[in-house]
């Protein structure tokens, strides 16, 4: 069984400092930043192809003539959770830099370096690898055929200070903020190095914080689960390892037991397996949330990102849906999951654990 990680505290060791930076960033989709910002970029080459099997990687800003190419955008006075309500990081890699929970959905790993300071700022070093059938081909720094990407995690925020990425030549992109101000929930400029994903008390960036170390800790359980609507058909998935995993028995007028893993291909999966797979291992739900907000100590209320559709989620699939997720935070599972348009339920699934090894 996972335990809760402390994540109002950084922990020393690299495992406990990849699951603190990848909480941070998660936990940034829970709040609204005010910053200001210079970022930068340097295109060093163009990469072999990157995009994995879905297609070709091409981001406009970055396709320049020259072999080596340079850019920089002059960021005043934005909103993190514009970006995240309008998508607007979505065509702009330099803009991305500052929604890092876009991110986590294309995290196949994440391990830590250490703690160090850029510009000033507190950061924590983080090397991300891509997942093969759930990071974005198009990208710009996470397409499902780069080798790994390194970054700088500011603890304040959760930003991205520094990015390097990199194909089996070596690194092909790198970005960069200078001179990062922010102002959180319209208070004062942050000035706390030591800013946390989430404070003592639970809430919504606890509970994205929690979802997005999902992707990190291994869980073995068996769970009944009553779905709205009722699963009448045989559920497929694809056979993917995993260290997630349940066995399920259904409750209601249709009653089976099926082996559940935390991983599945997207594109071989039905919606209702899908849904299974994503109250096991949410992490990957947390890219598609656009605002967020606290509905108890361990759950929250969501809409969805416009455009964001890929990697497919079976429950935040479309723009003018609201999701609600009431999380179990020992193990990072979802223990109610409700997506609803307008007042209607599209769909419900509501877990109770048998057991846990």
């Amino acid at each position: 069984m996972a335990t809760t990680h402390p994540l109002n505290a950084m922990a020393g060791d690299h495992a406990g400092l990849a699951r603190w930076a990848l909480g941070r960033m998660g936990a940034a989709a829970a709040r609204d930043i005010q910053f200001d910002a210079e970022a930068q970029y340097v295109q060093h080459r163009f990469p072999d192809d990157v995009s994995g099997r879905y297609g070709w990687h091409s981001v406009g800003r970055f396709e320049e003539t020259e072999a080596t190419a340079a850019g920089r955008l002059r960021i005043d006075s934005e909103s993190s959770a514009r970006l995240r309500k309008e998508d607007e990081a979505a065509g702009d890699p330099l803009l991305s830099l500052c929604d890092p929970a876009r991110l986590i959905s294309g995290v196949a790993t994440a391990s830590a370096g250490q703690c160090t300071w850029i510009d000033g700022r507190s950061c924590v070093a983080v090397t991300l690898v891509p997942h093969p059938w759930t990071a974005d081909p198009q990208d710009p720094w996470l397409p499902p055929g780069v080798t790994y990407l390194t970054a700088g995690v500011d603890t304040a925020t959760g930003f991205l200070l520094h990015t390097r990425a990199y194909d089996r030549q070596g690194c092909f992109r790198s970005g960069h903020l200078r001179g990062l101000r922010t102002t959180a929930d319209g208070s004062s400029p942050i000035t706390d190095a030591a800013r946390t994903p989430a404070s003592t008390e639970k809430g919504a960036p606890f509970v994205l914080a929690r979802m997005a170390t999902s992707l990190l800790d291994p869980v073995r359980l068996r769970a009944e689960v009553t779905a709205v609507p009722e699963i009448e058909s045989d559920l497929s998935v694809a056979s993917v390892p995993s260290s997630r995993s349940w066995a399920v028995t259904f409750r209601g007028r249709n009653t089976m037991t099926v082996d559940m893993s935390g991983e599945y291909e997207p594109d071989q999966a039905d919606p209702a397996a899908a849904r299974l797979a994503e109250l096991l291992s949410p992490a990957r739900v947390v890219s598609h949330l656009a605002e967020v907000t606290t509905a108890g100590p361990t759950s929250v209320k969501a809409t969805v990102r416009p455009m964001r559709s890929f990697p497919f989620s079976a429950w935040a699939p479309e723009e003018g849906l609201v999701c609600h997720f009431t999380l179990d935070p020992d193990t990072g599972i979802l223990l109610r999951a409700h997506t609803e348009d307008g007042s209607r339920t599209l769909f419900r699934m509501d877990v109770t654990p048998q057991r846990t090894d």
